[in-house]
C-alpha cells in the first residue's frame, strides 16, 4: 500500500509517523516552505504523550514540554474563583517545537514542501494527487489540511466550517509572572470576555483573549496592542503587562466543525485532524483528537490491511463519538465563560465553586480514554 497525505500540520506528520511505524509507504505534501506552525502554546494530555511514545517520539516531546498541574479561573481583578487540579498533569509546548518533534524521524525523500496541489482525484483503484504540475498515484489519500480543507470542500462540499461568533488574539510574552501563574493554565474572567495565560517555561508564558465578535474583523499593526488592552481595560494590569510584552499578536476567528451525521471518508480519500472534526480550543483538545485520529485511523488500515473501506469505516465508528462529544463540550464551555451582564458572571462564579471535582475527573476521564484502541496495534 502506499498512502498520500495532504498537509504537514500536526494532524499530517503525525500521521506520517504512524504509516513509518506501521511500515506503510507514504508521500507528504505541504504547502509551505518549511514545517511550521504560528506563535502559540497547546496542552496535550496523558492520552496524547501515550500515542507520542508509541510513536517513537515521547522522549523528545517530554524534553520540549513542560508539566501543567491545575486550572485556575478568577474574575477580571485577579480574584481566585476556583482551582481545578488535573487528575494527571498535562504538556505545555509551543506549537512550533511540537511541529520540530513530529517531523525530525522523517527523511526528506518522504514529503514535499511548497507543494501546490493542483487536482485531487480518485478512480475504483487508485487515488492521484498532481502537485507542481507532477501526477502521484496512491492507494489511498488522507487529508490533513486544516479546518478550512480544499480537500474536503471537493470531496464533502456540504461539510463547512462554523463560526461560533467569538474571537482570540493569541500570543507569548517573557515576562516574570507572579507564582499563582506557574505551571497551569490561568483564566480571567467578566465582562463578557475571558483571557487566558498558560506556562511554557523559562520564563514564557502563551496568553490569548477570547471575546464576541463579527468575524473578519482585522487589526492596525501599529496600534493592535492599544486596541486589544481597551477592550480588557477593567482586568488586572498583568494582562497589560503581557499584552505589551508580546511580538507578534495573532488574531484568529474561532470556529469548529459542527456535529452532524457525515461520513469522514470518500471512496479513497478519509480525513484527519481539524478538517473533518476542528474543535474550539476552549478545551484544549484540538491538537489531542488530532494525533488520536492519525494513530487510528492508521491502526485501522494495518488491520483491514487491502480493505480500504472497512478500515475507514472502523476508523469513523471508533473516532467520531469522542471527537464529536468533546467538540460539543468545549463550544458549551466557550459560551458558558462569556456572560454578558454582571449579576450573570456572580452566578457563573457560584456555579464554578460548587462542581463537584468528581464530574470534573469524570470528564477528564473521557477526554484521555484509550480503550477503544486496546484491539488495535501496529
Amino acid at each position: 500500500m502506499k498512502v498520500g497525505i495532504i498537509g504537514g500540520g500536526i494532524a499530517g506528520l503525525t500521521t506520517a509517523l504512524a504509516l513509518q511505524k506501521a511500515g506503510i509507504e507514504f508521500h507528504l505534501f505541504e504547502q509551505s516552505p518549511e514545517f511550521r506552525e504560528v506563535g502559540a502554546g497547546i496542552l496535550l494530555n496523558t492520552s496524547t504523550q501515550f500515542l507520542l511514545n508509541q510513536l517513537g517520539v515521547g522522549e523528545d516531546f517530554i524534553a520540549m514540554s513542560i508539566p501543567i498541574y491545575h486550572f485556575t479561573i478568577a474574575n477580571f481583578h485577579d480574584v481566585k474563583v476556583r482551582d481545578v487540579p488535573f487528575k494527571k498533569h498535562g504538556y505545555s509546548i509551543h506549537r512550533a517545537r511540537l511541529i520540530d518533534v513530529l517531523k525530525k524521524p522523517l527523511q526528506p525523500h518522504q514529503y514535499t514542501l511548497n507543494a501546490r496541489i493542483e487536482k485531487v482525484h480518485q478512480s475504483v483503484t487508485k487515488a492521484t494527487i498532481i502537485a507542481n504540475e507532477i501526477e502521484y498515484e496512491f492507494d489511498i489519500v488522507i487529508a490533513a489540511d486544516g479546518i478550512h480543507s480544499a480537500t474536503r470542500q471537493q470531496f464533502l462540499p456540504l461539510v463547512k466550517p462554523r463560526y461560533t461568533q467569538q474571537t482570540m488574539w493569541r500570543g507569548i510574552s517573557t515576562f516574570d509572572m507572579p507564582a499563582q501563574f506557574k505551571d497551569c493554565i490561568y483564566e480571567l474572567w467578566g465582562n463578557n470576555k475571558r483571557f487566558g495565560v498558560m506556562d511554557l517555561g523559562n520564563g514564557k508564558y502563551f496568553w490569548y483573549t477570547v471575546t464576541w465578535a463579527k468575524q473578519g474583523g482585522k487589526d492596525d499593526v501599529a496600534t493592535v496592542k492599544d486596541d486589544i488592552k481597551k477592550i480588557f481595560s477593567e482586568y488586572h494590569p498583568n494582562v497589560h503587562e503581557l499584552i505589551d510584552r508580546s511580538e507578534p499578536i495573532i488574531r484568529t476567528d474561532v470556529r469548529d466543525m459542527e456535529p452532524a451525521d457525515f461520513t469522514w471518508f470518500n471512496d479513497r480519500i478519509v480525513f484527519v485532524g481539524d478538517c473533518i472534526h476542528a474543535t474550539t480550543p476552549h478545551l484544549s483538545q484540538g491538537a489531542c483528537q488530532s494525533i488520536e485520529s492519525a494513530y487510528t485511523v492508521v491502526a485501522c488500515l494495518v488491520k483491514h490491511k487491502n480493505n480500504v473501506h472497512a478500515a475507514f469505516e472502523q476508523y469513523q465508528q471508533l473516532r467520531k463519538n469522542k471527537a464529536q462529544m468533546l467538540n460539543q463540550l468545549s463550544y458549551f464551555f466557550g459560551r458558558f465563560s462569556h456572560q454578558r451582564k454582571a449579576w450573570q458572571d456572580g452566578l457563573i462564579n457560584l456555579g464554578l465553586k460548587v462542581v463537584p471535582q468528581t464530574y470534573i475527573n469524570y470528564k477528564y476521564d473521557q477526554s484521555v480514554n484509550l480503550k477503544y484502541l486496546k484491539d488495535l496495534h501496529f
